[in-house]
């Protein structure tokens, strides 16, 4: 039997669970059924942001979603950086 899956459901599938460090900054894509999920989640991370003081680079597509945040003040990855992933993983 052979089974057939979408381009998006294949770049799901190869995507990462966890945060990439590139170029001084934490990186990950988050991947969702539709852009009413994605709506909820940027939400809740730009609640996070706030609170945090702590602002990601957000780049939202229809069923994805690709944070990206650096500590311009330590010029690079910083715990305060460590700290708003986890709060961002917990959600």
């Amino acid at each position: 039997m052979i089974i057939m899956i979408t381009e998006s459901q294949k770049k799901k599938l190869e995507g990462k669970d966890t945060w990439e460090e590139i170029d001084k900054r934490l990186i990950r894509t988050f991947y969702f059924n539709d852009y009413d999920e994605v709506i909820v989640f940027v939400n809740k991370v730009m609640l996070i942001a706030k609170k945090q003081n702590h602002h990601p680079d957000i780049i939202v597509h229809y069923d994805n979603v690709k944070l990206s945040i650096t500590d311009h003040d330590k010029g690079g990855v910083s715990e305060k950086c460590h700290k708003f992933t986890n709060a961002v993983d917990k959600i």
